[in-house]
C-alpha cells in the first residue's frame, strides 16, 4: 500500500464540500421499474438498499444488490437499478455534488462501487438527510454533511484497504508520482521545502505541479507541507523521549517560530499541548 492511498482519501474528506440536491426513499420491482433504460445524472448518487434484492448494472457491468448494499455512482455514469425476480427492491437515496467526486480520482483510487454496510447505522444517517433535505433551517446544512461525512466513514471502514485488494494490478502513473512527492515531503521536513523542489521529484514544471497536486490532494503543496509539519509536531510532543527543541528542529523550525505557529494551528502551547495529550491519550471516546 503506497502511503499516498489513505492521504488523499483523508485530505479530500477534510476539504470536501458538499451540495446535497435531493433525497427519498425508492422502491422497484418487476412490475414497476424504476426507468425504461439506463439513466444518467449530473450529480454523484449515493443508494443504500434496505430490502429486496436486485442489480446495479454501471457501464454494461452488473452487480448483485441486497440489503445493507451501499453504492456510490458518480456523475455522468449510465447505469440502471432493478429489482430480482418476485422481489421488491426498496432503497434510501441522496443525490450529491462534492468536490470528492472527479471521476479520474475515483478511478485511480479504485474504490469498489459497492460494500456492505451495518444497516441500521447507515439507514439512520440516510433519514436525517432525507428530513434535513426537505426541511430547510439554520443547521440543515450542517447537519446533512456531517451526516455524509459519518456514512462516508461507514463506507470506507467497510472497504478491503489490503495492498492485494486495492491493489490488483501496478498504481496508476497518477499514485505513483503522488506518492513520489509525499515521501519526499515526509522525508525532509527538516528542511526548506520549495514548490520547485516537489515539481522537479516527477519532472512537471512548478505550475503544472500545483494544478497537479491539488486535484489529487484538494490542498496545495505549501498548505500541505504546513499540515504535515503541525501532524509531525503533534506526534513528537507525545513522546517523552523527544523535547520541544528536539521537535521544532524536527520539522525544520526555529523553537520560537515554532511555538508561535504551533499555538496558532491548534490554539494552545507546545508545552500546554503536551500535557493536555498525555492525560487524554489512554481515554477512549463515549459511544
Amino acid at each position: 500500500m503506497t502511503i499516498s492511498y489513505f492521504t488523499i482519501l483523508k485530505n479530500h474528506l477534510e476539504h470536501m464540500q458538499i451540495e446535497m440536491v435531493a433525497a427519498a426513499e425508492s422502491a422497484a420491482d418487476e412490475a414497476e421499474p424504476l426507468t425504461e433504460g439506463p439513466e444518467v445524472c449530473e450529480c454523484t448518487r449515493m443508494l443504500l438498499v434496505t430490502s429486496g434484492e436486485g442489480t446495479l448494472a454501471v457501464d454494461g457491468e452488473e452487480e448483485p444488490l441486497k440489503a445493507g448494499d451501499c453504492c456510490i455512482i458518480l456523475s455522468g455514469m449510465p447505469h440502471t437499478v432493478e429489482a430480482g425476480p418476485g422481489s421488491r427492491l426498496v432503497f434510501k437515496w441522496c443525490h450529491f455534488h462534492a468536490s470528492f467526486g472527479d471521476r479520474e480520482l475515483y478511478k485511480w483510487l479504485r474504490l469498489p462501487r459497492i460494500v456492505h454496510m451495518v444497516q441500521d447505522e447507515a439507514a439512520g444517517l440516510m433519514d436525517k438527510i432525507i428530513y434535513y433535505v426537505s426541511h430547510e433551517g439554520l443547521t440543515s446544512r450542517l447537519r446533512i454533511k456531517a451526516a455524509m461525512l459519518n456514512l462516508f466513514s461507514l463506507y470506507l471502514e467497510r472497504v478491503p484497504f489490503g495492498i492485494e485488494a486495492s491493489y490488483p494490478e501496478k498504481p496508476s502513473q497518477e499514485l505513483e508520482k503522488i506518492d513520489t512527492v509525499l515521501r519526499y515531503i515526509d522525508g525532509h521536513l527538516a528542511e526548506n521545502i520549495t514548490v520547485e523542489d516537489l515539481a522537479r521529484q516527477i519532472f512537471l514544471h512548478p505550475n503544472y505541479f500545483i494544478v497537479f497536486f491539488k486535484g489529487m490532494m484538494g490542498c496545495s503543496p505549501i498548505q500541505y507541507v504546513k499540515q504535515r509539519r503541525m501532524e509531525t509536531a503533534r506526534a513528537l510532543l507525545l513522546r517523552p523521549d523527544c523535547s520541544i527543541s528536539d521537535v521544532a528542529c524536527r520539522i525544520g523550525m526555529k523553537i520560537y517560530y515554532f511555538s508561535r505557529m504551533f499555538k496558532s494551528h491548534t490554539g494552545l502551547t507546545p508545552s500546554k499541548y503536551r500535557k493536555l495529550a498525555s492525560v487524554t491519550a489512554g481515554s477512549a471516546p463515549r459511544s
